[in-house]
């Protein structure tokens, strides 16, 4: 009797199995999944959806070296603010971490600004271009906001104890610091809190955001930080200061924050213009960077490539990891193309999670570099649960 039932169970466990495996065989599941690490990033078909890649989990930051450095060194960017704990300043960011109206007068705003300067060119400076030694650039000096409180939420590759910020006296609208460049770039992200009365319309005087360094000066109204995509060339030696912004009135409720990273063309033989025009299906570049959250801090990683759908159309496909490599979705949009016809200019588009919903958008705009076949980008993502981030993000 026993051994029969254990036969009985045997076959019904052999059904199911072969059940479910015709289930998996005709299921409608966005991409096919596939073992970890084994996408081809380096040759994407871009005739199938995604340009081929799948909805599977990565080596920790693809294993990629400059990614992981990246990775590595953002604890050396951490940045407690003399005011973070203020009262004040936690009572406004409080009423920030609540889901509310953006268009609420009494609400606060939060302005988030990531600048780099120096010879700014991709993660970890992994865009390698050959050239002469660089000379030393002197960017000391301030940054400063008429109205509100102004908080240095992260410190970006500053070269201590030589690079550092400056003691605050007592002034919550003023930060200085001590900074100097040669082949390589400082930054800083600051976090601008306005009370209501800050930033009141009826106020004839705007809000302005001051920069102050011996390369650079320029003065900037707050409100107009939403979306900020900048890039100031500075010198024929390939200096830049860059500025990336996004205003808002609610902070964690919604996910969202920054990306950067880097691109590449493929090399070919073939002529620009006719490549472009008659290569219908070609992967042209390949990209790769970092999902940042508001405050700076590495949130997940991208990689894929863009180019030419079917049809002939410019397009990106994009894979996104968390920071353990877990698939967080797939990024798909267009682009635009810079002063060459295979570099980038500009890229819009949305993610679609595992399930294959649409989960959020990405964009951004990108900064080809002198003797290099590419170049950096940067820009800003939201999930889908924030309107004013929204209209920041394309």
């Amino acid at each position: 009797m026993f051994k029969n039932n254990q036969l009985t169970v045997l076959s019904m466990l052999m059904i199911l199995a072969i059940l479910l495996t015709g289930c998996s065989e005709d299921s409608d599941s966005p991409a096919e999944t596939s073992l970890l690490g084994t996408d081809n990033y380096l040759n994407m078909d871009f005739n199938l959806p995604y340009g081929g890649l799948s909805f599977s989990d990565e080596y920790e930051a693809f294993d990629d070296d400059d990614l992981k450095a990246m990775m590595y060194a953002e604890d050396g960017e951490e940045h407690t603010d003399e005011y973070a704990n203020d009262p004040e300043v936690q009572e406004l960011e409080n009423q920030g971490n609540q889901p509310g109206n953006p268009n609420d007068p009494t609400r606060p705003r939060f302005t988030f600004l990531r600048l780099r300067w120096g010879m700014v060119r991709g993660p970890a400076d992994s865009v390698n271009v050959l050239q002469p030694p660089c000379d030393v650039l002197d960017w000391s000096g301030n940054i400063q906001i008429d109205r509100g409180i102004l908080l240095v939420r992260r410190v970006i590759r500053f070269e201590r104890p030589n690079d550092h910020l400056l003691p605050r006296d007592l002034d919550p609208r003023t930060v200085g610091f001590i900074s100097q460049t040669a082949c390589h770039y400082d930054g800083l992200l600051l976090q601008i809190i306005e009370r209501p009365e800050d930033f009141d319309p009826e106020n004839d005087e705007l809000n302005r955001l001051h920069i102050n360094t011996g390369p650079y000066s320029g003065v900037y109204p707050v409100e107009a930080l939403a979306g900020l995509n900048v890039i100031h060339e500075i010198d024929d030696s390939g200096n830049l200061m860059q500025l990336n912004g996004f205003n808002l009135s609610d902070v964690a409720y919604c996910p969202k924050g920054f990306l950067a990273g880097r691109f590449r063309q493929i090399p070919s033989e073939i002529d620009d213009q006719e490549w472009v025009a008659d290569d219908p299906g070609t992967q042209i570049g390949r990209i790769a960077g970092m999902f940042m959250s508001l405050t700076g801090r590495i949130s997940g990683f991208l990689r894929g490539g863009y180019g030419l759908d079917p049809d002939g159309n410019r397009v990106f496909h994009a894979k996104y990891i968390d920071r353990r490599g877990n698939f967080r979705g797939m990024l798909t949009g267009t682009w635009e193309v810079g002063s060459d016809l295979r570099d980038l200019s500009t890229f819009a588009g949305h993610w679609v999670s595992a399930s294959g919903n649409m989960a959020g958008l990405v964009g951004g705009q990108a900064h080809s570099v002198e003797g290099y076949p590419g170049g950096f980008f940067e820009g800003r993502w939201t999930a889908f649960c924030d309107a004013e981030a929204e209209g920041q993000v394309q």
